[in-house]
Order: C-alpha cells, then sequence, then structure tokens
C-alpha cells in the first residue's frame, strides 16, 4: 500500500534534482554567453611603408587580442607596400593567428601589403580602393629619392620563387584566388580580359569582389564587422606607441642608410683627426639611433651592439697603437660589418646560417652606407677645407706640393737619416711629415708627436722612415 507513495516521492525528488541542475546549468551559461557576446574586435592599423618596426606592432596586436578572448583581428590597411622581408614575417605571424584575421583595405593594399591580404581568412575593399602591384624591386637605400632598381634577373628568379610558394600556401590555406596574386607578383604572368603579359596585375574594389578575390565593399570598421555579423563587439584599436612610431621610422630603408651613412662618416672623421669632437659626437648618436631602431623593433640585441664595439676597439687599436694596418684592423672591419648586417636581420646563432635572400637587402644598405660615407667625407673635405679638424683629415697641402719637387726629382727616402722636419699630422704612430719641402708617410718607435712638432729622421729601411722629436725649440717658420 505504501510503494506508490514511495515512488510518486522519489519521482518528485528526481524532477527537483533534474530542475535545480537545469537551472545551475542556465545559471552558468548566461554569463559565457555574456562573454561570448562581449568579446572585442581587435583593429591593427597597416598604413605607409611596410617597414621592420611594423612587425612588432603586429605582435603586440595579435598578443592583445589573445589575451583578451578577442572574436577576430582585422587589419585597416592603406601602404604603398614596403620591405619584403618584413612582409614574410608578419605573413608568419598572421599564419600561426589562434583567431580569425581579416583585411580591410582603405584607399590601397599595393606590393607587400597585397601579399599580406593573401594571409588574412578574407578581404573587404573600400569603395574606390586598390589591390596589386607586388612586383619584386630594389629600392636603395641612398641617395635619398633614388628610383627603385630592377633585381638581378637571378637574384630575382630565386626571390620569387620562394615567395611565391610563401604566398601561394597563404591563398591555399585562406581559399584565395592563387591565380590573381600570382598575376600581382610576375608580369609575365596574363589572364585573359584582366590583365596582359608584361603588365602587373591591380585591381580595383569593384573587379576584386567580381574576381571573387575580395569578400565585399565596406564603407568602413562598423560596416565590416556587419558584414561579419560582429555590429555589437566591442573594438579595440592598436595605436602604435611613441617608441613603436619612432622605431618604424629609425627601421625605414632610407632612414636605416642615412643614419649608417652619417655614422660611419662621422667616426671615420673622428679617426682621422686628434681628439673627440662633432663628427664623433654625430656618428655615435646615428648608429646608436640606428640599433636602437632596430632592437625596439626585435630585429637585433646586444650581440650585434657588442661585435660592433669589438671591432671599433679593435680598428681603434689598430690605427693607433699597432704601425701599418693588419688582422686587428681587418677583423675589426669584419666584425663592424657584421654587426650592422645582423641587426637588420631577425636573427640569432642558434638558427645557424642566414640565407642569402634574408643577407642580400641587409648587404646592400651597409655597402651603400660606406660608400655614401666616404662620399660625405670627401664632400666635407672640399666644401670646408678651413674647417679645424678637417684639413687633417685629408692632409691640404697644395701650398707644399706646389713648392715641392716632383716625383721624378724627390728624393729617395733612404738619403733622409738625420735630416729635420716637422710633423704635418699628429703621430701616433704613424702619420705625414715634411721633410725638405716633400711629405712623406713616417712612423714613431711608440710615442705621440702632435702636429707641428720638429722631428727629426733617426732611421731609413726601405719606405719606413723612423723619426723622434727634436728636442730644441721649434724654429720660426
Amino acid at each position: 500500500m505504501n510503494l506508490p507513495c514511495h515512488s510518486s516521492l522519489g519521482f518528485r525528488v528526481g524532477l527537483s534534482i533534474w530542475a535545480t541542475l537545469a537551472v545551475l546549468c542556465v545559471f552558468c551559461a548566461s554569463p559565457l554567453c555574456r562573454a561570448a557576446n562581449e568579446r572585442p574586435v581587435v583593429v591593427v592599423p597597416l598604413d605607409g611603408e611596410i617597414e621592420d618596426g611594423l612587425v612588432y606592432v603586429v605582435r603586440r596586436a595579435l598578443r592583445l587580442a589573445e589575451q583578451n578572448q578577442a572574436r577576430a583581428v582585422i587589419l585597416h590597411m592603406d601602404t604603398p607596400g614596403g620591405k619584403v622581408t618584413a612582409m614574410e614575417k608578419i605573413m608568419q605571424e598572421l599564419a600561426h593567428a589562434p583567431l580569425p584575421v581579416y583585411t580591410y583595405v582603405d584607399t590601397k593594399a599595393l606590393s607587400a601589403g597585397a601579399m599580406i591580404a593573401a594571409a588574412t581568412r578574407a578581404i573587404y575593399m573600400a569603395p574606390q580602393s586598390q589591390i596589386g602591384a607586388a612586383m619584386l624591386i630594389q629600392m636603395p637605400a641612398l641617395p635619398l629619392g633614388a628610383p627603385p632598381q630592377s633585381l638581378d634577373e637571378g637574384v630575382r628568379a630565386k626571390m620569387l620563387s620562394a615567395y611565391r610558394a610563401m604566398v601561394r600556401s597563404a591563398c591555399e590555406r585562406n581559399g584565395h584566388r592563387w591565380d590573381l596574386f600570382e598575376a600581382m607578383m610576375d608580369p609575365d604572368i596574363a589572364i585573359s580580359n584582366l590583365v596582359e603579359k608584361g603588365a602587373l596585375l591591380t585591381l580595383t574594389a569593384q573587379e576584386a569582389v567580381t574576381q571573387r578575390l575580395a569578400r565585399a565593399i565596406a564603407t568602413s570598421i562598423p560596416h565590416v564587422l556587419e558584414l561579419l555579423e560582429m555590429r555589437d563587439a566591442p573594438v579595440i584599436r592598436v595605436k602604435p606607441t611613441g617608441a613603436e612610431q619612432l622605431a618604424r621610422f629609425l627601421t625605414s630603408s632610407i632612414v636605416s642608410g642615412l643614419l649608417l651613412a652619417l655614422g660611419l662618416a662621422g667616426l671615420f672623421i673622428e679617426l682621422r683627426t686628434p681628439g673627440f669632437g662633432l663628427p664623433g659626437t654625430i656618428g655615435l648618436v646615428c648608429l646608436a639611433l640606428f640599433f636602437w631602431g632596430h632592437i625596439i623593433a626585435g630585429m637585433s640585441g646586444w650581440l650585434e651592439v657588442a661585435l660592433f664595439l669589438i671591432g671599433v676597439i679593435l680598428l681603434l687599436v689598430e690605427i693607433l697603437l699597432i704601425p701599418g694596418f693588419g688582422i686587428t684592423g681587418i677583423i675589426g672591419i669584419i666584425l663592424i660589418v657584421a654587426a650592422l648586417v645582423l641587426a637588420m636581420l631577425e636573427w640569432s646563432p642558434g638558427q645557424g646560417f642566414p640565407a642569402s635572400s634574408q643577407l642580400f637587402k641587409p648587404v646592400v644598405v651597409v655597402a651603400s652606407a660606406f660608400l655614401a660615407s666616404i662620399i660625405l667625407m670627401v664632400l666635407v673635405a672640399r666644401l670646408f677645407p678651413r674647417t679645424p679638424g678637417v684639413s687633417r683629415m685629408f692632409l691640404t697641402y697644395s701650398l707644399e706640393r706646389a713648392k715641392a719637387p716632383s716625383t721624378a726629382t724627390a728624393p729617395s727616402a733612404n738619403t733622409l737619416e738625420g735630416k729635420t722636419g716637422v710633423a704635418k699630422t699628429i703621430l701616433r704612430p704613424a702619420g705625414k711629415a715634411l721633410i725638405d719641402n716633400v711629405v712623406y708617410d713616417v712612423i714613431t718607435d711608440g710615442e705621440f708627436i702632435p702636429a707641428g712638432t720638429p722631428i727629426r729622421v733617426t732611421s731609413c729601411s726601405g719606405n719606413r722612415i723612423v723619426v723622434h722629436p727634436l728636442t730644441s725649440s721649434p724654429a720660426a717658420s
């Protein structure tokens, strides 16, 4: 007689348990639903030149999006292109992004910008915007404003093969039309009724949508969010910090080359003149800005700075302490060049030797900077010949040359022993001296002799002329 009662009671208890669990699930799920609706969209500006400093901005934006559990990242793009190495790094970052990334082309996405767009899930175009024209070219760092140059055919073929594979992989991953991006990169690719052979493909917004390269035309970022069905998502706009903006400026091709040229010229002038003055200060400041910009951009570290300083120290030891020029100076120059090249690479010793395609642009920039520094020194010597220190940089002894006998009648160095003269430059220990109205390369036994000091030739061996300072007071000129 009591069984029905027990059964009814058990049924009511079970029902209440299930009801409680359902209520708990609703309460637990509702915050999650609210959190999903409140997950933001991160907007990253990609405007101006694509350079190494921008890589750090994109990395920071992707980390910020992951920390905030963002629903998506949108690249707000308006760029004429830029460095291929920076483009490659940004594409690699996007390939490993744990959340969807979209591109909104506002005005233009040319050259490297178009290739970066291929690494995103979908492309949206603003009205009257363009995308394309991604041929590999060489932008000379110096002189300023120089036009772009075509790459050597062998170098171009090798680099194009590698970057075509990278962009093709991005297109396969995101469902983009590879043939369109290929025509943007290679003028030998023709597409019927779209681009002829010999021309690069550049698409308008309407053409990009018609050719299924872009998903739709959008008038603004809110319009893109509406098309992505994220209209209510909060928007976080990533703004480059002051340090990042400065790093982007300092790592641009032209500015990097200019800083290197001024820095090297300043150091070379300082090495040729006694004391330490304005040229050395300018040189150190320019080189410090060069390294600082690349460190902030995440391209280099203190290893490159250490290599550069060791190279400079070895070069100073060779110039100031060791007669002639030997292995110490050569090693110093090699370390300086290696530090400057590695500073423009995102490289560490554990990664092995950098690929030739990675080394090409930094080597060109450093070589251009060395050439420009020599040109700057010559110009300074010609424009400011009477400036203190400049006349000692490139020995200006035109008056002495006018008075000196010709090379054919100049006395042999072997006949100079015991003769007196005057130091034309500081002897530390090597330098120039005027003896019998002729300027000779001379060297001391190790002591430093200031310019203008009377000297005496103590020994001659071949072209090696050893001099000592005279103890007597200098004669009146």
